[in-house]
């Protein structure tokens, strides 16, 4: 009974979270009536380590706070005009264990955990299912969470190892493990049996695929190749086998205009592989708020109650992609103008015809439906994308071998191309790796994405010079320099009282 109940609260929440399982999986629901162990439970039980995807991008307590910014406002390269975001801790690199946003990400990946630990515990129980079946909803979850732990170890380094389910107050007082032994003993395992799943091939629903755990397993490897595991040569090699699978399977493609990535219209389509599932009408918890929360403060541009500006690239930033680069125009990855929304301004005030912000923000999350009309967005936050996949084969191809091969050309080239700028041909290691870095940067930028590759490279690359420089002793534009105390977040305050065996990391 107690699972039952469990399975109950946990489950209803899912199954508003993602419309895409409403449209196409309406059996993974769960109702009072609903027996423990048939096909029904167990497909709600799976459908359940979804729930917490969402830290990722996720709206907390503060004047348009979420959880994207963490990993985005330590980079340097953006900046707020939101004081309540708690962007100066960032800024002034003063983050503390009481700091915006920490709390947030322990707890949801923790929860989110504990939601996989629930499924592989309880669906082999389950005398319904067919191996299939089965092998599917397990790889499921262990897909999910190695990707939980994924974040959990880049962001605050040694992590509680916790993989069954805790049923007394003495289970929660636990150690931390350190960060190989959550990669060699969870992630990569996890990821090796999702791999041998039966997971289908691709998935369009918002579920995870073979060619997304593929993808993610490309990125644990790099990334354990590189700091602080420094795994070696062989991982860069793995990695690369990994997503060369995912572009030999020709199962996506480049959109040919960047304007098909902010369309609600191809979530879960063309380019994208993994995303986390939005839906308008379902409530605010369910909406995508990171379109407004990238808006020029306080503009009258949009249909949203509120514009928060709590995320704006820095001019030095956009400044810093090379001339002729499409991604710089207007209404293309950034935007400087926009026309004020009817119900912000009076009849005849000229903002209804034009503004100008003065200033970049960012249109790669630009819901022209949500801003004109809805003031709800139902665009997916992408977690893996294809131009993605391209780039951490070119990565780690050429770690591996020395030099690039024509695959990794053709993979950058593809991300120049659609730029609009020609092709790349120096095969060399090193100017070869700044290229693939440069493209990193220029096109996965304010996606979660430039503050691990910081990490894993130990290399931030100085917007004025183009260089790649050491990120220890890096001096940020507001004049605050890195240290290696930066390269892992403090634990948060609560969690350090509530478990007097957590240790806080060096520095906080």
């Amino acid at each position: 009974m107690k699972y039952k109940i469990i399975l109950l609260c946990g489950v209803l929440f899912c199954t508003v979270s993602c419309n895409n399982f409403l449209d196409e999986m309406p059996t993974g629901t769960m109702t009072a009536d609903s027996e423990l162990k048939s096909n029904e439970s167990a497909l709600a039980l799976t459908n359940n380590v979804y729930r917490n995807a969402r830290v990722t991008n996720r709206m907390i307590s503060g004047w348009g706070s979420g959880t994207m910014l963490l990993p985005e406002y330590m980079t340097g390269k953006c900046s707020s005009e939101n004081s309540q975001s708690d962007f100066k801790d960032f800024q002034d690199l003063t983050v503390s264990s009481r700091t915006a946003y920490l709390a947030d990400w322990w707890q949801y990946c923790y929860e989110g955990i504990a939601d996989c630990n629930l499924a592989l515990k309880m669906l082999p129980d389950f005398p319904s299912l067919s191996e299939a079946l089965l092998s599917r909803y397990v790889g499921e979850a262990r897909f999910m969470r190695a990707m939980y732990y994924f974040y959990l170890v880049r962001l605050f380094g040694d992590v509680p190892k916790i993989t069954t389910i805790q049923t007394e107050l003495s289970e929660l007082m636990v150690t931390r493990s350190p960060i190989k032994e959550i990669y060699d003993e969870i992630i990569i395992p996890d990821l090796l049996a999702a791999e041998q799943s039966q997971i289908p091939a691709t998935e369009r629903t918002g579920r995870a695929s073979q060619y997304a755990v593929k993808t993610l397993l490309a990125d644990v490897y790099l990334t354990y190749a590189g700091y602080p595991i420094q795994g070696g040569t062989q991982y860069y090699a793995a990695s690369a086998s990994r997503s060369l699978e995912v572009i030999n399977s020709n199962a996506y493609s480049l959109f040919s205009e960047y304007e098909s990535l902010w369309s609600a219209a191809n979530n879960n389509t063309g380019e994208f592989i993994f995303q986390i599932q939005h839906a308008i009408n379902l409530g605010d918890a369910f909406n995508n708020n990171v379109p407004c929360i990238v808006l020029p403060t306080r503009s009258g541009m949009s249909a949203f109650n509120l514009e928060f500006g709590s995320l704006i690239p820095t001019e030095e930033f956009v400044n810093s992609y090379p001339d002729g680069d499409k991604r710089t125009e207007e209404k293309q990855f950034f935007f400087r103008t926009y026309k004020g929304h009817p119900n912000k301004f009076s009849t005849g005030a000229p903002e209804l015809d034009f503004m100008d912000f003065k200033g970049y923000y960012i249109h790669k999350f630009f819901d022209k439906s949500a801003i004109d009309v809805a003031g709800q967005s139902g665009l997916n936050w992408t977690i893996y994308r294809y131009a993605d996949v391209l780039l951490l084969y070119a990565e780690a191809q050429v770690n591996a071998d020395g030099s690039a091969n024509q695959t990794s050309l053709d993979a950058v080239n593809q991300i120049r191309g659609r730029a609009e700028l020609a092709a790349f041909a120096n095969t060399g290691k090193d100017a070869f790796l700044k290229e693939v870095w440069d493209q990193r940067y220029f096109e996965l930028c304010y996606e979660n994405k430039m503050w691990f590759d910081m990490l894993r490279t130990r290399l931030i690359r100085d917007d004025a010079t183009g260089n790649y420089v050491s990120f220890l002793g890096y001096t940020t534009k507001w004049g605050k320099t890195y240290t290696e105390t930066q390269l892992l977040f403090p634990l948060p305050l609560g969690e350090m009282q509530a478990n007097s065996n957590l240790v806080q990391n060096p520095g906080y």
